[in-house]
């Protein structure tokens, strides 16, 4: 069951709590708008609010998503077709990975509208078949760039749906975005931005641009600290403080 956003919120800022040294030594709870996302008391009774964001390049997020999606709608054709043909491509493809890289910009619905022809491609192939499946001459190399097809110890057929994407730098736009909002909070605001499994450009690419941004801030910002923490490495990568 996936985790509501507040209970998702809770366990990114325990992450980060126990890395800054603020747990154990103090309780932290949700907070509905507009408060920012979590209150922070410390042992000495004084309070912080923290407002979480997620540093996500969107449309990395909508590729995988759309690669899962179209790995879903592979295996659903393959279950709607005549229970004769499904089982010759279940008996012929029984050990195969089968990755189908789709051309650039390509819609889901325009994955979907072209399964029949991959599958009818697909059990024309040889018996035994692996390797890359050659495409020229036929419709699908408008859709496709390329079909491999593997064997191995799988159970199979397997899908992999691939597609590529441009991976940006989405930590300045994350940290705009927060800076316009209007909070009310219980004690002193802070902003926590966080990368939690998103690519990122290397640290020497995407933290200049995010240290470039930080030094345009001034004692106008509305968050007495900004903390960027990378969940996966356990490091607080970057930490701005107002100066009063």
């Amino acid at each position: 069951m996936a985790l509501s956003k507040d209970a998702r919120e809770r366990l990114i800022f325990e992450h980060f709590a126990r890395t800054a040294g603020l747990l154990p030594g103090g309780t932290f709870t949700s907070r509905p708008e507009p408060e920012p996302d979590i209150l922070y008391l410390a042992a000495d009774g004084t309070s912080q609010a923290f407002e979480l964001v997620e540093i996500i390049d969107q449309d990395y997020s909508a590729s995988l998503g759309q690669s899962f999606n179209t790995k879903d709608a592979c295996n659903a054709y393959l279950g709607s077709l005549q229970a004769p043909e499904a089982a010759a491509l279940r008996s012929a493809f029984g050990d195969a990975d089968i990755a189908l890289s789709f051309r650039d910009n390509m819609s889901g619905q325009r994955r979907k509208n072209a399964l029949p022809a991959i599958f009818r491609h697909l059990a024309g192939l040889p018996d035994g078949f692996t390797g890359d499946v050659f495409l020229g001459g036929t419709l699908l190399e408008t859709v496709l760039s390329h079909v491999h097809v593997g064997r191995g110890a799988f159970v199979g057929p397997l899908f992999d749906a691939t597609s590529v994407t441009w991976v940006g730098d989405p930590s300045v736009d994350a940290l705009k975005g927060k800076m316009g909002k209007s909070y009310m909070p219980q004690g002193q605001p802070n902003l926590l931005a966080y990368i939690d499994g998103n690519p990122m450009f290397p640290d020497d690419v995407w933290l200049a641009d995010l240290d470039d941004y930080l030094a345009t801030l001034d004692d106008g910002c509305q968050f007495a600290k900004i903390f960027v923490y990378d969940c996966g490495t356990s490091i607080v990568k970057r930490t701005w403080q107002r100066l009063r």
